[in-house]
C-alpha cells in the first residue's frame, strides 16, 4: 500500500564532507531492519556510497535515496555530497526536500564551507532546517563550542533539543529536552528512559522554557495564550513546534554518535514527528502563466525529474518526485519539455542501490524509473490532460574549465558521446566545442569534479582524455590609421589572375565590430568587385595577423585599386583584399585584446588579506568588499588567463573555506611585455606546426 502525502517527510541529508551523513544512514536503515550490519567507508561497505569511483576515493560523489519506516511514516532521507565540487547535487536535493538534516562534526571549531553551503542552499527556498552534531564517541568533541558556534552564526533560533551525557568514547546516553528524560543506549540502538539529576533537571528546564518562547513567538495567536495563561497545553506546544521548524523560526539540535548507533533511533522519532510533510501546494507554470497545484493523490499525476543516473546493467535510471497525484506502473505521461509520450514500466523506491517495486507512489514521494526514451533532468512529465511545467533547479555556475583532447587518434566520437552523456547526468558539468579555439572545453565546480566526470567517459568508452590548459579567446586590433596596399597577380598560361586593392583601416569604439565602406571613386574598379574585397577582409578578420584570433572594432575603407580587363575575377580580390588587410594592420599599432572576468570571493574575514594579495599577483584590480553574516564577500576583475585552477588556490589560501563565483566582464589591452611574449608564443607554434 503506498505511502499517503501526509505521511511522507523528504529530508536532505546535507552538510560538510566527512561528517558522518552516510553513516547515519546506514544507521538509520540498520535500526529500520532494512540492512544487517552498520557498513565501513574504508571499506567500501555502505549502501549510499556505492560506486566503485565513491568507494575508490572514500567520499560521497553524488546524492542517494534510503527510506525507512517509523511510526507509520516513510522517512525519505537523501544522502548528498558534501564536498564543494559537487554542490549541483545539492542544488538538485535541495530543490525537491521538504527539510534538512545538517550534519556537523562534534569536534569542529568553525563552521566549515560545507556547512555554509548546505545552509545557503536551504535559506534560499525557505526550507526547514534540523542540525545533528555527530561523532560525539571521538575523542576532542565538545559539543558545547559546536552549538556556540552555530548559534554565533546562525542566531538564537538554533536551540539544543538534545545533548550528550559522558561526551567522548565514553558515551552511552543523552539528555532528550522533549522527553525530559535521559535516554541510556544499548549496543541495537534502542534506548532506556532515566530520570534526570538535578543539574539537567535545571537545565533541561531553562531550555524547556526557551522553546516555549520560540513558538509562542512564532504563531501570534499561541502568543497571546501563553502571555495569557503562563504557559502552553501539550497539543499547543507540539503542533507549535512543527509550525515554528516549517516556518524556520525554530532551529533544533541533536546528539549523535551513528558509529555507537547512540541517539539515531530517537532522531528517527523526532523527524517523523517534527519534520514537514510535503507542501500543500506546488508553483507550476500553465501557457506561461504561474498557476497553484494542490499536492494531492486524487489531483491529476505530474512528476519533476531532479536527476538522472547510468548505471552498469541497469542502463539510465531517473529520480523524480511525484509534485500531484498519484504514479502507478504501466501509466503514460508526457513530457513537457520533449512533448514525448513515456510509459513508466516499473517504479521504485531505493535504498542505495537496492531497488524496492512498488505498486504505486502518492503526491509527494521520491522514486525512481528505469528506461524513459526522451526524459532528462529538470523535465517536467503530467497527464496529458493537464500539462504543467514545474519551476528548474537553479545549478551552479562553473569556476573551473579545462581542455580535453583524445590520447588516440579517432577517439574523438567516443569522447563526444560521453561529454553528452555526462551533461545529461549531471548539469553542473558543462562542455563546448569551441570553433575559435579549436578545442573542446569541459568546465565544472572543481578539479575532483572535472576528473571523476571524465574518468565515467573513459571507463565507459574505454579510451584515455588529456587534459590540458585551455587557450584564451584573445582579440586583436587597432590603436591609430593607417593605409594598406596589396597587388594579387597568377599568370600560368591561359586566363590568369588579377587583382588590385587600397585600403584604409581606421579604430572604432569597443563593441561596435568590423565596418566596411566603399569610397572608391571614378572607375579604376568595377564596382561588382566591392563585395568580393568585403568577404576577403571578413576572412582576414577571423584570424588576424598577431595570435590569429578575431579582429575586432575596425573600420575598414576600400578607397582605390586596378583591374584588368580579361583576368580580374572574384577570387583575384578576395586575396587582394585580405592582403590588403594585413599590411594595413601591421602598420595601425595592433594590439591584443584580453577577456576581463568578474569575480566575486567570499570568505572568512581573517583570509582577506592573502587573497587580495594573490588576487594582485594575478593582474587583478579589487572593485569592492562587502560583508556577508561571518563572512567577507571581494569584487575583483581578473584577466582569464590567470583564472586557470583559481579555485584550487582560493581552497588553498583559506583552508577549503573559500568560495567563488565569476561571469565575463569585457575586454582590455594586454600590457606589451605579456603580448610580445604571447605573440612569440604563437610564431613559434605556426612554425613547429608547419616545420
Amino acid at each position: 500500500m503506498a505511502t499517503l502525502t501526509k505521511d511522507i517527510r523528504n529530508i536532505a541529508l546535507v552538510g560538510h564532507s566527512a561528517t558522518g551523513k552516510t553513516i547515519l544512514a546506514d544507521a538509520l536503515l540498520l535500526n529500520a531492519g532494512k540492512i544487517n550490519r552498520l557498513g565501513s567507508i574504508q571499506e567500501g561497505t555502505t549502501t549510499s556510497d556505492y560506486s566503485q569511483e565513491e568507494i575508490d576515493r572514500e567520499i560521497s560523489l553524488r546524492a542517494s535515496l534510503i527510506h525507512v519506516d517509523e511510526q507509520g511514516v516513510k522517512l525519505n532521507f537523501l544522502d548528498t555530497p558534501g564536498y564543494m565540487d559537487f554542490s549541483g547535487e545539492l542544488a538538485a536535493v535541495s530543490h525537491i526536500a521538504d527539510s534538512a538534516l545538517i550534519t556537523v562534526d562534534g569536534s569542529c571549531n568553525a563552521i566549515e564551507v560545507g556547512t555554509e553551503l548546505a545552509w545557503d542552499a536551504m535559506e534560499k527556498r525557505n526550507t526547514a532546517v534540523f542540525f545533528a552534531i555527530t561523532m560525539l564517541d571521538k575523542e576532542h568533541t565538545h559539543f558545547d563550542v559546536v552549538l556556540k558556534t552555530l548559534k554565533d552564526r546562525y542566531g538564537d533560533h538554533v536551540l539544543k533539543l538534545q545533548y550528550p551525557v559522558n561526551e567522548g568514547p565514553a558515551l552511552n546516553a543523552i539528555v532528550d529536552v522533549l522527553k525530559k528524560k535521559v535516554l541510556v543506549f544499548n549496543e541495537k540502538g534502542k534506548y532506556t528512559e532515566e530520570d534526570l539529576n538535578e543539574t539537567q533537571k535545571v537545565e533541561v528546564d531553562e531550555l524547556y522554557e526557551k522553546l516555549v518562547e520560540l513558538v509562542a513567538e512564532s504563531d501570534d495567536e499561541l502568543l497571546e495564550k501563553y502571555f495569557e495563561a503562563g504557559e502552553l497545553s501539550e497539543d499547543e506546544l507540539n503542533s507549535g513546534i512543527k509550525s515554528a521548524i516549517k516556518n524556520r523560526s525554530l532551529f533544533p539540535v541533536f546528539s549523535l554518535s551513528s558509529m555507537k548507533n547512540i541517539g539515531v533511533s530517537r532522531l528517527a522519532e523526532v523527524l517523523a514527528e517534527l519534520a514537514p510533510a510535503p507542501a500543500a501546494e506546488v508553483k507550476a507554470i500553465k501557457n506561461g502563466e504561474e498557476i497553484i497545484r494542490k499536492v494531492d493523490a486524487a489531483e491529476p499525476t505530474s512528476i519533476f525529474i531532479y536527476k538522472n543516473v547510468y548505471e552498469q546493467h541497469v542502463g539510465e535510471m531517473s529520480y523524480f518526485k511525484v509534485m500531484t497525484g498519484t504514479l502507478k506502473p504501466g501509466m503514460d505521461l508526457k513530457n513537457v519539455q520533449s512533448n514525448t509520450s513515456e510509459r513508466f514500466g516499473g517504479i521504485f523506491t531505493m535504498n542505495g542501490k537496492n531497488r524496492i517495486e512498488l505498486d504505486e507512489l502518492q503526491a509527494g514521494d521520491i522514486g525512481t524509473a528505469v528506461k524513459l526514451k526522451d526524459t532528462h533532468t529538470c523535465n517536467s512529465l503530467c497527464d496529458s490532460k493537464d500539462m504543467v511545467e514545474y519551476p528548474v533547479i537553479a545549478f551552479p555556475e562553473p569556476i573551473i574549465r579545462v581542455a580535453v583532447e583524445a590520447t588516440a587518434k579517432g577517439d574523438d566520437e567516443k569522447i563526444g558521446m560521453g561529454l553528452t552523456q555526462i551533461r545529461a547526468e549531471d548539469p553542473s558539468f558543462y562542455y563546448a566545442v569551441d570553433s575559435e579555439l579549436k578545442q573542446t572545453i569541459v568546465s565544472g565546480q572543481g578539479e575532483t569534479h572535472l576528473e571523476v566526470c571524465l574518468k565515467k567517459i573513459e571507463d565507459r568508452y574505454k579510451i584515455e582524455i588529456n587534459q590540458i590548459e585551455p587557450k584564451i579567446p584573445y582579440r586583436e586590433t587597432i590603436r591609430k590609421t593607417a593605409e594598406g596596399h596589396y597587388r594579387h597577380k597568377k599568370q600560368s598560361g591561359g586566363a590568369g589572375q588579377f587583382g588590385e586593392v587600397y585600403l584604409r583601416l581606421e579604430p572604432k569604439p569597443r563593441g561596435e565590430g568590423i565596418e566596411f565602406v566603399s569610397e572608391l571613386v571614378g572607375m579604376n574598379v568595377d564596382r561588382s568587385f566591392v563585395p568580393s574585397v568585403e568577404k576577403g577582409v571578413n576572412q582576414a578578420t577571423i584570424e588576424g595577423p598577431l595570435t590569429s584570433s578575431k579582429v575586432i572594432d575596425i573600420k575598414v575603407a576600400f578607397y582605390d585599386g586596378k583591374q584588368h580587363p580579361v583576368d580580374s575575377k572574384d577570387i583575384a580580390f578576395q586575396i587582394a583584399g585580405r592582403g590588403a588587410f594585413r599590411q594595413a594592420f601591421e602598420k595601425a599599432d595592433p594590439i591584443l585584446l584580453e577577456p576581463i572576468y568578474e569575480i566575486e570571493v567570499k570568505i572568512p574575514e581573517e583570509y582577506m588579506g592573502d587573497v587580495m594579495g594573490d588576487v594582485s599577483s594575478r593582474r587583478g584590480k579589487v572593485l569592492g568588499m562587502d560583508s556577508d553574516g561571518h563572512n567577507q564577500v571581494i569584487k575583483a576583475s581578473v584577466p582569464l588567463s590567470n583564472l586557470y585552477k583559481y579555485a584550487n588556490t582560493l581552497r588553498s589560501i583559506s583552508q577549503g573555506r573559500g568560495q567563488y563565483k565569476r561571469k565575463f566582464s569585457h575586454y582590455e589591452y594586454v600590457p606589451k611585455e605579456i603580448q610580445d611574449k604571447i605573440v612569440a608564443e604563437h610564431k613559434k607554434e605556426q612554425e613547429e606546426a608547419h616545420s
